[in-house]
């Protein structure tokens, strides 16, 4: 096994990230991960947590799966997206949405709008998966290629807003966003109330930092361990420089990481996360194929992350009962074929 090429300590941490007052504060509270919670019923599944023999050998610790992919919509998305919509006013709604996305976060707002009755337009990467794309304007968003990454898109989607008066909706930042995100963490600790440590993956840190929260709030020392690839390690390198810190993206089976983050998430991860770290591209796909030929599990490379972070051994001192939240399934059938067949 290949040990960790790459970790980004914090330490210490705050005393607990501030109770977010409105949904333009600092940051979520368990309080308002817990009044997200109520606002999902009905709309959201309540995802499996089970236990991976195959990955507990490998980790020589009891290693649970959270299988996000089994979320409507396909990932843990629609979690943050329907509840940043419902804590907004009429007046908001009305104004119409805007949002920019690699994938999923798309997909998320654009289900959430159809269930409120919203208009809404995604602005995503031209080489965003096909499948994403196709569902995104299967659920009636209005749906805009920009030309490179995931900053490109974001950069247009503000703009956007700006000049039409659309409401921007972030994939990451916005606290009723990470509250959302945050009910993941809610159903992994009462499923597994002897929760040592959770992997999650590390993108724009709303996932991360949702989880964070719940665990500053409910877990006595339970660890919280974002992962990142070494071609989309904004968080991983803002966190090591203590700032902001935008780094070049290369070629990534994880579009879902790719892009910088931004103050208020960065200061999250501050507070509530202990570490991320980063895994290589190739081990990625090894970690695709694993939980596809171990466990059945469709994972996308963006899900992947966190059971590559445990088939390569990048986690010093893991302690379990281990819970990995395996994040989405959204993968097209051309990127997973050569990846199962080994190519």
């Amino acid at each position: 096994m290949t040990s960790a090429r790459a970790s980004a300590r914090i330490v210490p941490r705050a005393d607990g990230p501030a109770r977010a007052t409105a949904r333009v504060g600092t940051a979520p509270s368990l309080a308002d991960v817990r009044a997200a919670a109520r606002r999902l019923e009905g709309v959201t599944r309540r995802t499996p947590l089970e236990r991976s023999d195959a990955l507990s050998d490998v980790a020589g610790a009891d290693v649970y799966l959270k299988l996000e992919g089994l979320q409507r919509t396909g990932s843990f998305k629609l979690r943050g997206a329907y509840n940043v919509l419902a804590c907004m006013s009429v007046e908001e709604r009305a104004r119409g949405l805007v949002t920019a996305s690699a994938g999923n976060h798309g997909m998320g707002v654009a289900l959430a709008a159809r269930l409120l009755g919203v208009r809404v337009t995604v602005f995503v990467p031209e080489d965003a998966p096909e499948t994403k794309r196709r569902r995104i304007a299967r659920q009636g968003a209005e749906l805009r290629l920009v030309s490179g990454g995931f900053d490109d898109a974001h950069a247009a989607a503000v703009a956007f807003a700006a000049e039409g008066g659309a409401v921007f909706v972030s994939a990451f930042g916005d606290p009723a966003v990470v509250a959302g995100q945050g009910t993941v963490g809610l159903e992994v600790f009462a499923d597994l109330p002897a929760v040592r440590t959770i992997v999650a993956p590390a993108g724009g840190g709303g996932l991360l930092g949702g989880i964070g929260v719940v665990a500053r709030g409910l877990g006595d020392g339970v660890r919280v361990v974002g992962v990142q690839t070494d071609q989309t390690a904004a968080l991983h390198a803002s966190l090591a420089a203590g700032r902001l810190t935008s780094v070049p993206y290369g070629p990534t089976l994880c579009e879902g990481l790719s892009g910088d983050v931004d103050e208020r998430s960065l200061a999250l991860a501050r507070a509530v996360v202990d570490e991320v770290v980063l895994v290589s591209e190739d081990a990625v796909r090894r970690a695709i194929r694993w939980l596809y030929v171990e466990e059945g599990v469709v994972a996308e490379g963006s899900a992947a992350v966190g059971a590559a972070a445990l088939l390569e051994g990048a986690i010093a001192g893991l302690e379990g009962p281990v819970a990995v939240v395996v994040s989405g399934s959204n993968l097209d059938a051309a990127r997973l074929a050569p990846i199962l067949s080994g190519d």
